[in-house]
């Protein structure tokens, strides 16, 4: 497999940059994981919208989905559908999603599918919105992405053995400690470090990094638990 990182900034973008969106090159085919402001131009640079297999978005925040519906009126002019995996909850924006050529399945706890030579399982995770990280298995490789929630015990298991684990480390190490536990909707670096410790990943990509984020001190606090981490900056491509 190999991933593109195509945006990894949130909740809004940087400079140049766009938010949440990765390709995932596959077997079976592309896959566009989340689809968040400035993802459409940035995968372009790699392939063509018809290249698209599938879709997945782990939550309907805009920051993530945002670019759904420009995507909408290239596949509405060639008369074209594609599948895509959303959660069915907030109501309001998934029925705006759902509308048109998306042919929508909705992501449920546990839900696990085939789409090809792939399998797909999902974890929901801790957030204002139901959002669910996503593990897609081929051929004995093994990538799993967080989506946005904040840290759970029992994600580990859902990350077990991760080839490539792409955790959201939106908060800094001091911020995720003055927030209220029930109420920590993103992880900071050393605890996805921690994730992708416990789990026996091989290699952790920090992702969802605020403009703002002073990204060398974010790298050297995770790589103070895990190592093996790095940063999905924009235009990184990672094979494994």
């Amino acid at each position: 497999m190999i991933l593109r990182v195509l945006g990894a900034r949130g909740p809004y973008p940087a400079k140049g940059e766009a938010t949440s969106g990765y390709l995932l090159e596959t077997k079976s085919g592309n896959i566009l994981i989340d689809c968040g402001s400035g993802v459409l131009a940035k995968l372009l640079e790699y392939t063509t919208f018809d290249d698209i297999s599938f879709i997945i978005c782990s939550h309907l925040h805009a920051d993530h989905t945002s670019d759904l519906g420009v995507l909408r009126y290239y596949f509405a002019s060639r008369g074209k559908e594609i599948d895509l995996f959303i959660p069915s909850e907030p109501q309001e924006e998934y029925n705006l999603i759902r509308k048109g050529v998306y042919r929508v399945k909705n992501i449920e706890e546990n839900m696990q599918i085939e789409m090809g030579s792939v399998k797909l399982s999902f974890f929901e995770g801790q957030h204002p919105y139901k959002s669910f990280a996503i593990r897609i298995e081929e051929d004995g490789k093994i990538f799993v992405f967080s989506g946005d929630t904040g840290y759970k015990e029992d994600f580990i298991n859902f990350c077990t053995g991760a080839d490539l684990l792409l955790l959201n480390s939106a908060y800094t190490d001091e911020e995720v400690e003055k927030i209220e536990e029930s109420k920590r909707y993103h992880m900071s670096p050393r605890q996805a470090a921690a994730i992708a410790k416990k789990a026996g990943a091989k290699l952790l990509v920090l992702t969802h990094l605020k403009p703002e984020c002073d990204e060398k001190r974010h790298l050297e606090s995770a790589k103070e638990v895990f190592e093996n981490t790095v940063l999905a900056t924009q235009k990184r491509i990672i094979e494994f």
